[in-house]
């Protein structure tokens, strides 16, 4: 029996792109003050795009639950990437094909961390630990959001988060019913995960442990952890977040 996936499929042109920096309501210092958290997350959510790419040669066989979950994971990525794409391009004036272009330029290496994806047990588990802590951080930045000015973009990030939230839940059903004797493995592997975010080398365009900056202390790292623990001791009976 097939995994079941969790997923919405829906377009950010659609929900935002129409708007323009006129919609906006923030004045030009409180737009500045935005521009380094939008530039990370939309680099994040373009690393997807990498990430895929290096599992089509990493030489990992995956299941075909993997599969169907990877196909609807790249997908909402990348839509995420499109969205901030838009709301960067008309915060700061930059045209779309200039931000591809900054975006691609970027150092991408996945040899630090290759030995965290050696398997696809591994592979869900570290995604299931940088979606949730996504999810997490996209739920802080409401407030923003709202503040932005148009309904749209509040109900846009919420959209975002949702889709976060359903990878985490998909990546640990794919580990019940795939890799469950595996399942002792889970607590030291999360803190390998979150020694690397604390002390690791930085990020180099891997998608997963990109966790930098006021959000992402031991604290908050270690809940995620304690979440994705007591949802694989739920076995699927209930949704935790």
């Amino acid at each position: 029996m097939s995994v079941k996936l969790k997923s919405v499929k829906w377009d950010s042109n659609e929900l935002i792109g129409k708007l323009t920096k006129q919609d906006i309501i923030l004045n030009n210092l409180e737009v500045e003050a935005c521009r380094e958290l939008l530039w990370n997350d939309l680099c994040s959510e373009y690393d997807a795009e990498n990430l895929c790419l290096y599992l089509k040669k990493c030489g990992v066989i995956f299941s075909n639950d993997f599969e169907r979950f990877e196909k609807i994971w790249r997908r909402d990525e990348f839509n995420h990437y499109v969205g901030f794409r838009h709301i960067y391009s008309i915060l700061y004036d930059e045209p779309i094909n200039e931000i591809d272009k900054k975006i691609s330029a970027r150092e991408v290496s996945f040899e630090p961390i290759s030995s965290l994806l050696e398997d696809e047990f591994k592979i869900c588990l570290l995604l299931a630990y940088d979606e949730i802590a996504t999810t997490k951080s996209y739920s802080q930045d409401y407030s923003l959001y709202e503040s932005f000015g148009p309904q749209q973009l509040l109900t846009w990030i919420k959209w975002v988060a949702r889709d976060e939230a359903y990878h985490f839940h998909n990546c640990l059903n794919i580990i019940r019913e795939v890799h469950a004797p595996r399942l002792p493995e889970v607590s030291a592997l999360i803190d390998q995960f979150i020694s690397w975010d604390l002390k690791g080398d930085g990020y180099k365009g891997t998608f997963v442990l990109d966790h930098e900056g006021e959000y992402f202390t031991e604290d908050f790292l270690k809940k995620c952890k304690t979440l994705i623990v007591n949802n694989l001791n739920a076995n699927g009976r209930k949704i935790i977040l």
